[in-house]
């Protein structure tokens, strides 16, 4: 075959990816995309063809230097990833994450139930027998709170602030983890959390520094006790899927459960890291306690409006 037949023969198909690919860099999403995208494959896939042909019958010409530059351009169009708009990363921050604990809420009080039950336990035993104290903490961050001044700011911070608080991440990841045992590891996380800070509260209550203490503790512990109930709530779904999967097969429902778990946790991390910079910068600050004890209060406020304030949507959440 000729060459010039060659191209009278093709160009249709040709001209037909051109026009594709220049609309793919600027389309937006609309629900004809997967059938232009199966087309654009099927375009790829015949232009490789018509390449090989022209490379072996037409040699080094302009029919293979033109071929060779669409097949870059559609290979390029359909294997290379582009980075996601951030767009869609902020409307999940601001909207899916929020709505996403509104549905879940009933999951997220009994997290947050199962925590301050524990608290308040292991608060009320050392309060009146501060010699149960070890049974749930180590003695040395008991000691750190007993040595301090009364009403001073000569805490060791940072010991009783590892005890605490450091690990927060890795409790938050290991209750969404340990949702796979059927929600048992993950009452047990938020349970054992629960008896630390109890414990060390109230050992702070009877060395009559509780209010430097908590000073230390809310400014960075409100955020982190959140995102530490939302991962528990997160690991509960996870066990819910597995325990109930109605109409659906148990796989299908622990798959559901587990990518809606996932984004619970995604959500968290944000609010991690914002928690991690207030404990890093502002709680160590030599001022006045009250000051700490307003800036746990905004927390508090703006994670209230956060979550539940604003209209719920009922789509489907993406990033």
């Amino acid at each position: 075959m000729k060459e010039s037949l060659f191209i009278s023969n093709n160009q249709k198909t040709w001209k037909e990816l051109e026009d594709i690919l220049e609309n793919y860099a600027s389309r937006t999403k609309k629900p004809e995309d997967n059938d232009k995208l199966h087309r654009l494959l099927f375009l790829y896939q015949s232009v490789c063809g018509h390449l090989s042909i022209a490379r072996t019958r037409y040699g080094n010409t302009g029919t293979v230097e033109y071929l060779n530059n669409l097949v870059a351009r559609a290979h390029q169009a359909i294997y290379v990833s582009r980075p996601k708009s951030l767009s869609g990363v902020f409307h999940f921050l601001f909207r899916g994450f929020p709505s996403l604990i509104k549905k879940e809420y009933p999951l997220f009080l009994i997290s947050t139930g199962i925590f301050i039950l524990s608290f308040l336990f292991s608060f009320l035993m050392v309060l009146y027998r501060e010699d149960y104290a070890p049974s749930f903490v180590p003695v040395e961050y008991i000691n750190a709170i007993r040595n301090s001044e009364p009403g001073s700011a000569s805490i060791n911070y940072a010991i009783f602030s590892v005890a605490i608080f450091t690990n927060n991440i890795r409790v938050g990841i290991t209750a969404f983890a340990l949702g796979i045992t059927f929600g048992a590891g993950t009452v047990y996380v938020l349970a054992k959390n629960g008896m630390l800070l109890g414990a060390l509260s109230a050992v702070a209550v009877n060395a009559g520094t509780s209010f430097t203490y908590w000073s230390l503790i809310l400014p960075h512990g409100v955020p982190e006790l959140f995102c530490i109930f939302v991962c528990g709530a997160a690991g509960l779904v996870i066990a819910r899927s597995m325990i109930f999967p109605g109409i659906n097969s148990r796989r299908r429902s622990f798959s559901e459960g587990g990518k809606k778990a996932l984004m619970m946790l995604l959500g968290t991390i944000p609010l991690f890291i914002l928690a991690g910079l207030t404990e890093g910068y502002f709680t160590p600050l030599p001022i006045d306690p009250l000051f700490k004890y307003m800036v746990a209060l905004v927390w508090l406020v703006v994670l209230l409006l956060y979550i539940f304030v604003g209209k719920e949507k009922k789509d489907s959440i993406c990033i």
